[in-house]
């Protein structure tokens, strides 16, 4: 490859970027793999072909690769690109590769690459007192004007690594919540007021899903349009806007997750002619408030529309829990497409990333679906700078990359920096919760650096572990068996021991009592914080109190209207609100890797829970479907266990004893183990006991009975 990251000469922010093509022989589709500092869309002969939030997304730029179609025949196209380069003056860059592949024997494919030979034009600023945060003029885009396209410079930038290639489909408002005829000058609300100015709109539903006429629109003197459209769900992604003449129109929108709070403003001038205009910047929003003035003439309004992007997947799991978790389990699909656009876009820059947050998102799509191409893009893209904030989570969120992908190269790679999070100065003042995070995400960058040989590493991880917990156990407070939120509070969260709970920090003789007293702790907020507090409890070994929270907070609404966990929990539509899909594979049906890629197994099934269940897990190393039944205990008492890997690495089945104190088991038929004494078989390659479980290793792939007595 060739090609040069390009960017105007003056170095303005806004720009457009063009290319002449000329192909000598018909091209319908292509690859182009783009990066940019900030957000941007390519459009090939006024056609937007794609689009991506480059560095708005990441603090380190990535590649996107876009499939591209279309019906370029022999001879000139364009090629223009319009892209807001960030704020950072200086740092302003985009670049692309690819081709455009021939459809036609005796043509060769064209190649697209950004260089010297491509040509620029700086947009103009938004005029001052504008309210919106992203603002496009048809009547001020300098080609119009006839104004002459200057040479590029190139800049010394360029991404690393890529992005999973997505896909985009129009999301399009279910409902108008609001329409009324108002003021020009009116502001953009969500409950208009109505005047009489005769203005003309016809066909509105042509606005919203489903066929109909495009809607028609004309505004009456010193009159306006304001409506309110309803999406039914929170959707991601940059919106796109449809019209036909209506030159100098303005539209306005406001976007909201919630009703009566506008996050995200945008203004489009209208110009002449057809209009398919795309926002730079992701949004996200449930509603949008539009605000329609200066239509002097005539305009055809054919849509107001959300451009959804996420990364298809088709793998899924399977698991069968018995009644009440169905409707569950089925949420994930939906849940898991909203957040998995190119990254996990849950918090982007400036913000500081939720790496507990991308942790739930790794674990619950690696869980459901086997997909861990976008947690990879996440941990690249948003990778925390040594010099910064610690990024507590950081590590946790790699070790479970690692685990579930198998994937040694980006691990190590990124394991300085887990390191250098894990050890970084810190405030041992500071919050518990901060402390709590900031020690499990030790405890993680450990346990990398050990499986990785590093021990010097993996030393130093363990003793910042260390001054952390003893910093939490001084927040323990006897009387109330809880640990406190803050040095000097007395509020102690159910999130706080949460944490803490995460971080292996509770000595295991205060775990009952500290268990017991959670009730009197500050509920959970949300979601996320109901995810971490299963996930600690169901590590604390408090099974019943852990699968209580699943059901309280995820059982109790799965039937609730809304397609997403966010959408049923509305109150929480800025946040995280992951699903339990790991929660329920890792703790209920028993499966998770204790090895990368799945080398080694744990399957640990969970009958004194779930008298009978049964799933299929996808690993890298292949399939393992899992099931087990618990008869009538008055009869035989006998479980019976099936497992069925096909992958080459090795499984350890854990069986508790629960009130068995002498458990007898066979594989296949045979007894391996009675009376606490080994019976040796083939099929198993060892057997390990203690007072809580027996443990069978199956060393290669195949299909096993177990049967429990």
């Amino acid at each position: 490859m060739t090609y040069r990251s390009i960017w105007h000469g003056d170095g303005g922010r806004h720009v457009l970027l063009r290319s002449s093509l000329t192909l000598d022989g018909p091209c319908r589709d292509g690859r182009l793999t783009c990066a940019s500092s900030g957000p941007f869309q390519l459009y090939i002969n006024g056609m937007r072909v794609a689009g991506a939030p480059g560095g708005a997304a990441t603090e380190t730029p990535l590649w996107y690769p876009r499939h591209v179609s279309g019906a370029w025949d022999a001879g000139p196209h364009e090629l223009v690109v319009v892209a807001d380069g960030g704020p950072d003056e200086g740092e302003r860059w985009f670049a692309v590769h690819g081709e455009l592949t021939a459809s036609a024997s005796g043509t060769t494919a064209f190649t697209v690459e950004s260089g010297l030979h491509w040509h620029a034009l700086e947009l103009p600023p938004a005029p001052t007192g504008t309210l919106a945060d992203e603002r496009f003029s048809a009547l001020e885009d300098p080609r119009t004007e006839g104004r002459t396209w200057e040479g590029v410079v190139t800049v010394d930038a360029t991404a690393d690594d890529e992005v999973p290639v997505s896909q985009e489909r129009q999301i399009e408002a279910r409902e108008f919540a609001a329409f009324e005829e108002t003021e020009a000058d009116a502001d953009l609300t969500f409950s208009p007021a109505r005047v009489s100015r005769h203005g003309k709109f016809v066909h509105r539903d042509g606005l919203l899903a489903g066929p109909a006429p495009a809607a028609s629109l004309q505004t009456a003197a010193g009159g306006a349009f304001t409506f309110v459209l309803d999406f039914g769900r929170i959707v991601t992604g940059v919106v796109n806007l449809r019209l036909r003449d209506g030159h100098a129109g303005i539209v306005d929108i406001g976007l909201a997750t919630t009703w009566g709070r506008h996050e995200h403003r945008l203004r489009y001038v209208c110009g002449s002619g057809r209009q398919d205009w795309f926002s730079l910047h992701t949004v996200r929003a449930r509603y949008a408030v539009v605000h329609l003035s200066g239509f002097d003439e005539e305009c055809q309004f054919e849509r107001l529309a959300i451009c959804e992007r996420s990364v298809p997947v088709d793998a899924s799991a399977v698991a069968e829990l018995g009644p009440g978790f169905d409707s569950t389990w089925a949420q994930a699909p939906a849940t898991l497409r909203a957040d998995r656009l190119d990254t996990y876009h849950l918090t982007p820059p400036p913000q500081a990333c939720d790496w507990l947050g991308m942790t739930a998102s790794t674990w619950n799509d690696a869980a459901r679906t086997g997909h861990t191409d976008t947690a990879r893009a996440t941990l690249l893209g948003r990778t925390p700078d040594p010099a910064g904030a610690p990024a507590s989570a950081f590590p946790l969120c790699l070790e479970a990359y690692h685990l579930w992908s198998g994937d040694e190269e980006t691990a190590q790679r990124l394991l300085a920096a887990a390191v250098a999070s894990a050890t970084a100065s810190l405030d041992l003042q500071g919050s518990t919760q901060g402390l709590a995070e900031c020690a499990a995400g030790a405890a993680a960058a450990a346990r990398i650096c050990r499986r990785s040989g590093r021990s010097e590493e993996a030393g130093r991880c363990a003793e910042r572990l260390q001054e952390l917990v003893a910093a939490i156990e001084t927040r323990w407070r006897e009387d109330r068996a809880l640990y406190v939120d803050d040095v000097e509070g007395e509020v102690a969260s159910q999130f706080t021991q949460a944490l803490v709970l995460v971080a292996d920090a509770v000595p295991a003789d205060r775990l009952p009592r500290m268990a017991a007293a959670l009730r009197s702790g500050t509920p959970v907020a949300d979601l996320r914080q109901a995810y971490f507090l299963a996930h600690g409890l169901w590590g604390a070994g408090q099974d019943r109190r852990a699968l209580d929270v699943v059901k309280n907070q995820w059982l109790r609404i799965a039937d609730r209207e809304g397609l997403t966990w966010r959408d049923k929990r509305g109150s929480e539509a800025g946040l995280l609100a992951p699903g339990p899909d790991y929660l329920l594979t890792r703790w209920l049906l028993g499966v998770v890797p204790l090895e990368p890629g799945f080398r080694r197994t744990t399957f640990r099934p969970s009958f004194h829970l779930l008298p009978q269940a049964q799933g299929e897990m996808v690993t890298p190393a292949g399939p393992i479907r899992v099931s087990w039944r618990a008869e009538d205990p008055d009869e035989d008492g006998r479980t019976t266990i099936t497992l069925e890997t096909e992958g080459d690495g090795v499984t350890d089945l854990v069986v508790n004893r629960g009130d068995r104190r002498h458990p007898t088991l066979s594989v296949n038929g045979e007894a391996v183990w009675r009376n606490e004494k080994i019976y040796p078989n083939p099929s198993v390659q060892e057997i390990a006991a203690d007072e809580d479980a027996v443990i069978l290793v199956f060393d290669r792939p195949g299909t096993w009975s177990v049967t429990l007595e």
